[in-house]
């Protein structure tokens, strides 16, 4: 049998915290496979903001990521918090948080899933349109070290093809949005 959801006959958390939220699913797929247990994570939304400034650079930050074991090159962005009114007012607080820029306005890119099959959150990318420096940083715990980087367009795209540690989000947000500003084509 093909097609159709999967049903779901219990459902238990695993793990439940500040910074994750695991649970163990039973699961019948539409061909009658009892799938048990299928752990699901269920993360806030996430949100990336492709800052690009008048002179071509975007305004990216580089920190530690403690799974990878390295730091990383990525655009300014995080998890929606409940007091956020909507994915883009979390665009404006996570880019001033991170960067201390601000911009005037900002522009819905997409909204895509980060892994369907693991998480149940997606990831909201908008472009800041006309980001400008202003105030201070205002880095939560763990992101002490982060740096805020303005790299010219050209070198972001030699950089995701080249040696640049990277998460696969945001190479997809800085395309999508490269392609929304008209920078670039495919």
């Amino acid at each position: 049998m093909t097609g159709g959801k999967w049903r779901v006959t219990a459902s238990r958390t695993v793990v439940k915290d500040r910074w994750i939220d695991l649970r163990a699913d039973t699961c019948v797929t539409p061909g009658g496979h009892v799938l048990d247990p299928f752990y699901v994570l269920a993360y806030p939304d996430w949100v990336h903001v492709l800052a690009l400034t008048g002179d071509d650079r975007i305004v990216m930050v580089r920190q530690y990521r403690h799974a990878a074991g390295e730091h990383v090159l990525e655009l300014p962005g995080g998890a929606m918090d409940p007091a956020d009114a909507d994915p883009s007012q979390a665009a404006a607080r996570e880019l001033a948080e991170e960067t201390a820029y601000t911009a005037a306005s900002f522009g819905h890119i997409c909204s895509q899933w980060p892994n369907p099959a693991t998480h149940a959150n997606k990831v909201h990318f908008y472009r800041a349109i006309d980001p400008a420096a202003a105030g201070t940083q205002k880095l939560d715990a763990g992101e002490d070290g982060l740096t805020v980087r303005l790299v010219p367009v050209e070198e972001v795209l030699r950089g995701l093809r080249g040696d640049w540690t990277m998460q696969s989000m945001h190479v997809s947000a800085i395309l999508l949005g490269l392609a929304d500003c008209g920078r670039i084509s495919f």
